[in-house]
């Protein structure tokens, strides 16, 4: 599972990754990531001359006042650059091995489609503005500024999975360990709830074996039997769909579809369902799927398979 942290200017987002480091867990920065690759990547140098102008680098190293002008001029100057620079940070995230990752802009980036979920971290306006002034020297007119250009502390927020708040008056170490464990419970729930290739429904994980795993399937019989290698079994946690940009994780859709259908089962008849009726209904859970990949068979089995979590009580598929 992938998570980031983040929150505005004098939220105290490296505060709460310096605890996480605590606990044994790396956080990817992309703000530090960004500017190395600006340093390193001869690829990101090439681009950004072209971009920018020669003068941007000089003997190899960037030459800030050039960039910082060029980014101050207008608007489509810093979106030029961060179209240059964001998707390069995106690759090498992803190819870094974290499961962690720090980032001021996750929603103004789009890197909020790279992870599973959100932590934001919060603190009262003021709590900010003091912070800020006294970290960077400026004024609390400057400061105002530097607020006013980010997202909402409100926007971020809601878009987010948990909160942390960093008010300097709540522990934070308990908020942390509540949500890793919210997190670890989610994981886990998703890793023991299976899929075995050519038998119909879904599977809970009851126990493990040398050579293979005692499962229980989850219909009316509860029945148990051994599962091995060969019967290529798939847990919900590493299934996506297909759509025309990336793929969406199962756990997504599922609760999309939820939400579509306050907590009840789906509210047609499957079997019976014909292609259009199929896909019209699918679109509005997963508006972007694509056509072309995405099957009937697809919709079915995934409608089938939410029906069944459904009648076996599960249908917190962000939590727990």
């Amino acid at each position: 599972m992938k998570i980031a942290v983040t929150g505005g200017i004098g939220s105290g987002k490296s505060y709460v990754c310096r605890h996480l480091a605590e606990r044994g867990i790396r956080v990817y920065d992309c703000d530090a990531a960004a500017k190395r690759l600006m340093r390193t990547s001869a690829t990101l140098q090439e681009k950004l001359r072209e971009l920018v102008g020669e003068e941007v680098y000089h003997d190899g190293q960037l030459v800030k006042p050039v960039m910082a002008a060029f980014l101050l001029a207008s608007d489509e100057n810093q979106k030029a650059v961060n179209a240059i620079v964001h998707p390069a940070v995106a690759d090498d995230f992803k190819a870094s091995g974290y499961d962690w990752m720090e980032c001021a802009i996750l929603f103004e980036s789009g890197f909020d489609h790279l992870v599973d979920c959100v932590i934001c971290v919060t603190a009262p306006e003021e709590v900010r503005i003091q912070r800020v002034m006294a970290r960077d020297g400026l004024t609390r007119e400057r400061a105002l500024d530097w607020l006013a250009k980010q997202f909402p502390q409100e926007e971020v927020r809601r878009r987010s999975d948990y909160e942390i708040v960093n008010d300097g008056l709540q522990d934070i170490g308990p908020q942390i360990d509540t949500i890793i464990q919210q997190i670890n419970n989610k994981t886990k729930m998703q890793q023991t709830i299976l899929s075995i290739a050519g038998k119909p429904g879904l599977y809970k994980l009851v126990s493990r074996g040398k050579m293979n795993l005692i499962v229980e399937a989850l219909d009316e019989t509860h029945k148990r039997m051994p599962a091995f290698a060969t019967d290529r079994v798939t847990s919900l946690a590493d299934i996506a769909m297909y759509t025309d940009a990336e793929d969406v994780p199962l756990m997504t859709i599922l609760a999309n579809l939820r939400d579509k259908e306050e907590g009840k089962e789906v509210s047609f008849n499957i079997k019976k369902a014909s292609s259009k009726e199929l896909r019209d209904y699918f679109a509005q859970v997963l508006p972007d799927f694509d056509r072309d990949r995405v099957h009937d068979s697809d919709i079915k089995k995934l409608l089938t398979w939410y029906n069944i979590l459904v009648r076996n009580g599960i249908t917190d598929f962000e939590e727990k």
